[in-house]
């Protein structure tokens, strides 16, 4: 549990560079599961989101893809403290 945490956290102090498997293994952690491989593009799925997160395989990573898939761990992990 407290390496998720770190893995986490460490994402949210370096939004700019971060590798996609980093970002992978953090998404991973907390239940998404990889639904579609098109060209470059990952597009991973959580059973309690409506929405998919999509992340490019190209490094680093734009912020946006990294605060995107942020806000996505946060609405997951949210779910599981209530």
């Amino acid at each position: 549990m407290a390496r998720r945490e770190r893995r986490i956290e460490r994402l949210r102090r370096s939004q700019t560079d971060v590798s996609p498997e980093q970002l992978r293994t953090a998404l991973e952690s907390v239940g998404f599961t990889l639904v579609n491989v098109t060209g470059s593009h990952y597009r991973y799925s959580h059973p309690d989101l409506v929405r998919d997160v999509t992340i490019p395989y190209r490094r680093p990573l734009k912020r946006i893809y990294v605060q995107n898939a942020l806000k996505a761990i946060d609405e997951v992990t949210s779910d599981d403290d209530n």
